[in-house]
């Protein structure tokens, strides 16, 4: 028998277990290709949660993933739109060479991102693997 001085005790320790062994840990989301542009300095993190988009001195704005279109050339087209009055974000990303202006690193391919009236352009990190189909 045990002590009522222990039972808390041995309750609180079997709860804390039971809870841990229900719990499971949220796997990390995978990045797909990070797109960079300069003057002025963006970047968009397509990950398999997400788009997230950043510009050097802004907010970091969101979107909800959404798979690539290809369209006729081949390009990978990303539309995701977070709420209503929020402008729509495009991203296309071509399979060429790319230099981002500033450094000698080379990049597999260019991108063209459109946020409502807004164009950047800059360079991908990675071409989504469809875009060999041609």
């Amino acid at each position: 028998m045990i002590p009522r001085l222990f039972a808390p005790l041995l309750l609180t320790l079997l709860t804390g277990l039971a809870a841990g062994a229900c719990r499971r840990e949220r796997p990390q989301p995978v990045v797909l290709t990070v797109v960079r542009g300069t003057e002025p300095f963006w970047s968009v993190d397509v990950r398999s949660d997400g788009m997230q988009f950043r510009r050097l001195g802004a907010d970091t704005a969101f979107y909800p993933y959404a798979p690539p279109d290809f369209d006729a050339d081949g390009r990978a087209v990303y539309r995701s739109k977070r709420f209503g009055a929020d402008p729509l974000l495009t991203l296309v990303i071509e399979r060429t060479d790319c230099s981002d202006g500033m450094s000698d690193q080379r990049y597999p391919g260019t991108a063209v991102l459109t946020r409502g009236d807004s164009t950047w352009r800059g360079c991908a990190t990675v071409v989504p693997d469809s875009l060999d189909v041609r």
